[in-house]
């Protein structure tokens, strides 16, 4: 005889096999029972959770002429031989999704009137109902809604929210729940048992986890792995088999993101492309290890959510000790767009590296998560009295601005020079200060005017030009037909903010002076002025 795969095998044949659904099994008996038998279910759920498994075992069980206690089929009469080798002419066992078309369902509406042959009702066991045409289901709703007396529709789908609610409404609803990974490792730990198989706990228990909840996955990876340990379950064969091994580059470069190394994280890129990795794939594998960070951070018990090795989830949880819950969110967040973009382009690289050194170096990153974070910490630092605002401080209180001493020496880092005067009062001002450096800082100048929304002055100083700066005085110079901004801009209100705005940008207390050149300069005819641009040895004019 053929071989038979395990999660053919080894299918539920009574309602006790079916793992991990009691609310339904128990329900379905109780109406066997009681003689409450509807005219149509309907079974939701995930791939592999027992959709099925459990219609089938609920034909047999109406139909069944022996039935045992409890509502159980005795799968050996006639009738339960039959369903179970798939001969019985009254169960239709119908697939939607290959059968979705009108004339399908128009088949089984005709089928339907005639009474069942040899069992008790005619059993329709329509899977993946959600993919039936519209005027498939329209045909469908009259006899899904006022069947034959002896007939019963067993609808089965993994996509609920694609049906009509017009099905929805004429049907039982169960909900077939993904099946724990402790009632896996029990039903995993019956067959191996029974077939003489040596499988240590771990090994199943790991087979539970990366099946997602869904008992064929789990049995089909057991059936592989059994033939890949010739009779036994190798945990390290299954681990190599899975593809479970962590990327050691996804390690190495997070560990550079952790430890804020651009140059190290760079050279890892370049050694993954040079490895022939596709870059896109990584960094979705990059954001997977991040989840995976994630839940070791804010679960108790990772090993339950974590599809992975014990030893990687170990390694996992060094790395994740080294990193806070909120930077992984961040990270996750960049990597995330990072992906996105490099699906749309062909430079997957570049987005990647960008995205490290976003992660690497939080002040390139401008999102509003990152802002607000800053201004939280500012806030709280204010709060916390860490940040004293003075104004108008005088060199004895400048300890004050500041209660800590790393703030103290930083500023004795950034300005070593002690004769720069850094002081607010009103008659000291800083005489480090040049025309060349004024004018190399007049363009942010006259910026800082349009942030402030001070246009006025910003419309009357455009027009001058800085002309000198000396003991912190710095001289702007209007011609004579601008002459009515410099009056404008002495006014005491006008005044006050241009100083504050040039001590701002220049970085020094400095005091701001208008003054208008006058226009005694002689006027030149073209002649003249064409003889001292080009010279009088290249010009020769010529009178006409």
């Amino acid at each position: 005889m053929a071989y038979t795969a395990l999660y053919r095998e080894w299918r539920p044949k009574t309602f006790k096999d079916v793992v991990g659904q009691e609310h339904i099994t128990t329900t379905l008996k109780n109406q066997i029972l009681n003689d409450r038998i509807a005219h149509a279910y309907l079974f939701c759920g995930t791939r592999g959770t027992g959709k099925t498994s459990t219609a089938k075992v609920f034909a047999k069980a109406v139909n069944c002429t022996n039935l045992q206690e409890g509502g159980e089929p005795c799968n050996e009469c006639d009738m339960c031989k039959k369903i179970n080798e798939g001969l019985a002419i009254d169960v239709t066992e119908l697939d939607a999704a290959s059968n979705n078309g009108i004339d399908k369902i128009r088949d089984i509406i005709d089928d339907a009137k005639y009474p069942p042959q040899e069992a008790k009702y005619k059993v329709y066991i329509m899977d993946e109902v959600h993919m039936l045409s519209t005027g498939a289901v329209n045909a469908f709703l009259k006899t899904l809604e006022e069947p034959p007396s002896n007939v019963i529709f067993i609808l089965a789908t993994t996509d609920p929210q694609k049906l009509p609610i017009t099905i929805l409404s004429r049907c039982q609803r169960f909900d077939v729940k993904r099946i724990s990974n402790e009632d896996i490792k029990k039903r995993l730990r019956e067959i191996v048992d029974s077939k003489g198989i040596y499988a240590e706990d771990k090994s199943l228990e790991l087979v539970a986890r990366v099946s997602d909840g869904a008992m064929r996955d789990s049995l089909s990876i057991l059936d592989q792995a059994i033939s890949m340990g010739n009779g036994a379950v190798d945990y390290n064969e299954l681990v190599s088999m899975l593809g479970l091994v962590t990327n050691e580059y996804l390690l190495k470069l997070t560990e550079c993101a952790i430890e804020k190394n651009i140059e190290g994280a760079v050279g890892t890129i370049d050694d993954i492309v040079f490895a022939g990795k596709d870059v896109f794939l990584f960094i979705k594998d990059l954001v997977a290890h991040y989840r995976n960070l994630l839940m070791v951070k804010v679960t108790n018990n990772p090993e339950e959510v974590l599809d992975m090795s014990l030893e990687n989830i170990e390694l996992i949880k060094e790395q994740g000790n080294r990193i806070r819950v909120e930077e992984i969110m961040r990270s996750i967040r960049i990597l995330q767009e990072a992906e996105a973009n490099a699906k749309l382009s062909k430079q997957a690289r570049l987005y990647l590296e960008l995205a490290i050194i976003k992660i690497c170096k939080i002040e390139y990153d401008n999102s509003n998560e990152v802002i607000l974070s800053r201004i939280n910490r500012l806030e709280t630092a204010l709060k916390s009295g860490k940040i004293v605002v003075s104004k108008g401080a005088s060199p004895k209180e400048e300890g004050a601005v500041t209660s800590t001493n790393s703030l103290n020496s930083m500023k004795a880092k950034v300005a070593p020079k002690k004769e720069t005067v850094h002081t607010y009062g009103d008659d000291e001002l800083s005489n480090s200060i040049n025309i060349t450096a004024v004018k190399s800082s007049w363009r942010d100048i006259l910026e800082e005017f349009k942030n402030r929304r001070n246009m006025i002055i910003y419309a009357s100083i455009t027009t001058g030009r800085p002309a000198a700066c000396e003991n912190g005085v710095v001289t702007i110079e209007y011609d004579e037909q601008y002459s009515f901004n410099k009056e404008r801009l002495e006014k005491p209100d006008n005044n006050k903010v241009i100083n504050e705005v040039f001590s701002d940008v220049l970085k020094n207390r400095v005091r701001v002076n208008f003054i208008v050149k006058e226009n005694n300069e002689e006027v030149k005819n073209p002649e003249e002025v064409l003889t001292d641009v080009i010279g009088s040895d290249f010009l020769e004019i010529i009178d006409e």
